[in-house]
Parts: C-alpha cells; sequence; structure tokens
C-alpha cells in the first residue's frame, strides 16, 4: 500500500509537510507532493506527526490470563495510545523464564499483534529470586531485557550475577526496586490518608531503600540498570546522584504518578491501587523536576491489566495494578507540555529515542528510508475516557470520565494504518 500525508507538522521542525509511505517505508518527504490514483491519503493539517512511541513496561498478559488482556487486544490498547512498540513483562502465567515459553510466547505475537512486541524475561526462574534463568539462551532466542518486575530481586548476590550475565549478553535489567519486608501488608501510600481509611501503608522508604543497595550493586559491576516506575522523591535524588557519579543508571516514571497522589484514592478507590502506591503531592512535583533535569529519562506506561471482578474486591484484597496505553499520551501532554512547560522536542524524546537508546533500537526518525511507524496527533483535541469504549479488555482506570486535551488520532505500523480515532480517511 501507498499512503500519503499532507500537511503534517513533522518532528522535529514541526514544519508543515507531506511524507509519502511505500512498503512500510518513509520514501519522500517535500512539500505539496501530488497525489497518484493509487494511494490513501491522510490530512494531518495542524497536526503532529512524530516516531510511534515505545513503552518500555507494558504487561500484556495473554497466556494463562486471556480474561485480562490479550496480545491482540493489547496491542491494539498500544496503538489507540500512538505506541508503535512495546517491551512485555516476564511475570505471564507460566513465567518467561525458559526459551520454550519465551518460544512459545513469541509465536503468538506473530499471530495477533498489531505493533511491534518486544518480549522481557524473568531474571531468575519463576521470579522467585533466588536461581538465575538461562539469560544467555533467552537472550540469544529474542528476549530484549530482564526482569523480575513485580518480584524484586532482595538476594543483592543475585543481583550481581545477573548484572554481571546481563553485561555480557548486552541485556538491560529493569529493577521494580522494592524492600519487601518494609512494604508487607501495605495497600496505600503510609499518609494520614492511609491512617484515616484504615489501610495499611506503604512508605517511600520500602523504594528509595532498595534503589540504594541496588545502585551499590551497578557500581560494583559497572553494568548497566534501569529503574522503572520511579514514585517518590527520594528516588528521583538518588538516581540523580548515581547519574552525577558517572554510572550506568536510566529511570522511568507512569503517567499515573505524575498525575495522581495519594489524596486522589477517595473513598476506597480500588482503580487507584498500584505498586508503588502513588505518593504525596510533593513528590509528584520531585519526579516533575527530575524530568526536566535529565534524571528521568523515559515515560512508560506499566499497563497493568485486570478484570472487573478482581478491582471490585477490596482495597486489601483488590490487585495492584491498572491500565494505561490509552491515556498515556493525554496525560503526561497535559502535564509537562502544557502545565510544566517541557519542549515538545524534550517530551516527545521521552517516549521515543530515549526509551529506544536504553533498549538498544535503533533511533526512530522520520526521513526517507526510515520505517514508517509513526503517531498522527492533534493536540488540541478534547475528549472524555472512557475505559469501557476502550481498545483494552480491562477497565481498571483511574482516569474513567476525566477530561483530556491532545489525542493520536492515526497511528501507523509499517506503513499500515493500525488506528483511526476518526473518519479522516480519503482516497484520491
Amino acid at each position: 500500500m501507498t499512503l500519503l500525508i499532507k500537511n503534517g507538522l513533522v518532528l522535529p521542525s514541526e514544519k508543515p509537510q507531506d511524507l509519502r509511505i511505500k512498503d512500510g517505508i518513509i520514501v519522500e518527504l517535500g512539500n505539496n507532493l501530488e497525489t497518484t490514483k493509487t494511494e490513501k491519503t491522510i490530512d494531518a493539517s495542524g497536526m503532529l506527526i512524530t516516531p510511534g512511541f515505545i513503552d518500555m513496561h507494558t504487561h500484556l498478559r495473554d497466556l494463562g490470563q486471556q480474561d485480562k488482556e490479550t496480545i491482540a487486544s493489547g496491542t491494539k490498547a498500544a496503538a489507540a495510545g500512538g505506541f508503535t512498540t512495546v517491551l512485555t513483562m516476564a511475570n505471564t502465567e507460566p513465567v518467561i523464564d525458559n526459551v520454550a515459553i519465551l518460544a512459545f510466547y513469541k509465536q503468538k505475537i506473530r499471530d495477533q499483534a498489531v505493533i511491534e512486541v518486544l518480549p522481557a524475561a524473568a531474571v531468575t526462574k519463576g521470579l522467585q529470586g533466588k536461581e538465575l534463568s538461562d539469560m544467555a539462551g533467552l537472550a540469544d532466542n529474542g528476549a530484549i531485557a530482564f526482569s523480575d518486575d513485580g518480584m524484586p530481586i532482595q538476594n543483592l548476590a543475585v543481583l550481581r550475577r545477573a548484572l554481571e550475565y546481563a553485561r555480557l549478553t548486552g541485556n538491560i535489567i529493569i529493577s521494580h526496586a522494592e524492600d519487601r519486608d518494609l512494604s508487607a501488608g501495605g495497600i496505600i501510600h503510609e499518609s494520614a490518608v492511609a491512617t484515616n481509611l484504615g489501610l495499611a501503608g506503604i512508605p517511600w522508604a520500602a523504594e528509595t531503600a532498595a534503589i540504594a543497595r541496588e545502585i551499590e550493586i551497578v557500581r560494583l559491576t559497572g553494568s548497566p540498570y534501569h529503574f522503572t516506575h520511579l514514585s517518590c522523591a527520594g528516588s528521583v535524588r538518588l538516581v540523580r546522584q548515581a547519574k552525577e557519579d558517572g554510572l550506568s543508571i536510566t529511570a522511568d516514571v507512569t503517567p499515573h504518578h505524575l498525575n495522581l497522589s495519594v489524596d486522589d484514592i477517595g473513598n476506597y478507590r480500588t482503580c487507584c491501587k498500584m505498586n508503588p502506591p502513588l505518593r504525596s503531592a510533593e513528590d509528584q512535583e520531585a519526579i516533575i523536576e527530575g524530568i526536566k533535569d535529565g534524571t528521568i529519562d523515559a515515560i512508560a506506561t506499566d499497563h497493568a491489566p485486570h478484570t472487573d471482578l478482581e478491582k471490585e474486591q477490596t482495597m486489601a484484597t483488590a490487585p495492584f495494578g491498572i491500565i494505561g496505553l490509552e491515556t498515556a499520551f493525554a496525560l503526561t501532554y497535559q502535564k509537562l507540555v502544557r502545565e510544566a512547560g517541557l519542549s515538545h522536542e524534550r517530551f516527545f524524546r521521552l517516549l521515543t529515542s530515549n526509551p529506544a537508546r536504553i533498549l538498544q533500537l535503533p533511533e526512530p526518525k522520520i526521513k526517507a528510508g526510515e520505517k514508517a511507524n509513526l503517531a498522527i496527533i492533534n493536540p488540541n483535541f478534547s475528549w472524555k475516557y472512557d475505559s469501557h469504549q476502550g481498545v483494552s479488555r480491562a477497565h481498571n482506570s483511574p482516569f474513567c470520565g476525566r477530561s483530556l486535551h491532545g489525542k493520536v488520532m492515526f497511528t501507523i505500523f509499517q506503513g499500515n494504518i493500525v488506528f483511526t480515532a476518526a473518519e479522516r480517511m480519503s482516497h484520491a
């Protein structure tokens, strides 16, 4: 298929240009390109055109959890959010901790995915934190990264060996930093809100203590390391100092930690239960400052689908996690660009080139000869989010009913339109 995109504001220059795409590749950029009789056209006047987003922390479930999400539904939700690449976590059922399960998962990706899905494999067998998985074999067979996400590696000797193996394979390890002794039994952030609701708290030190310990193992091994979903000011300070010390450390933050605080939990709203928990407004401010000064490298959704039945339980028994692929752009654009004044160039790097660099993927660019993986965005489009009208099988979002500003209108993967928000397509 040949596709012509007319009059879009192509990043980073934001000058109006036309893009012609053929066989999945951008073949021509220019002004007033003539339309051929056989190609489809998109009028992108007034819209931003950016490389497709990369989410380096997604849970697509599937395998034994198809009731929550499938690769098909999850990648369609990702496409609706402007993502053309997602890195999936290994805490599936069964866990992706050996080559056979990885091969089975990759086949499901080939059969179902509408965008690129990159699998992460478990660092340790069964996510138990005791015995390393076959990291070399998994890397050789397509594991892009390693993570025991959701189950932090408490044993630092195991973490040291994992980092040494990862340095040999060339893959990044992604850390869910949590001291489970400090967080044990906790439900929400340790705060006055937790006291008033009669809920056990999770102190910020559960995150910062784990990060401090793990940084020292990075210092010992010299291996690259990534901290995911930072949630508090102390974590930002530790990562900032580690970077100043010259350590190869990177970090991401979620849209929900940027947009919500513990005060938003209200009357036992299980859609606000996640791990790490929503922290204070002061922690939010520190995270934004960490983005501004470059301490935080990327935005990652931690899209975590659960069934309605699971989330309709009590705060104590409902699982941690929320969905976030379809709302990530609008929420972060509002918070970081409109409110915090971040430039378009720096903002979109958080969703494109920075995660690509961390995962050692080719830098996404909009130029002739590059893959046509694109998001076309109307930054001024106002809409109200309803998770039940979304694409994900799950509905566990705290943003239902919220008015949002800025929307992905088209997502293009390998030259194919995989998401359209409005009927703006015409034939020449």
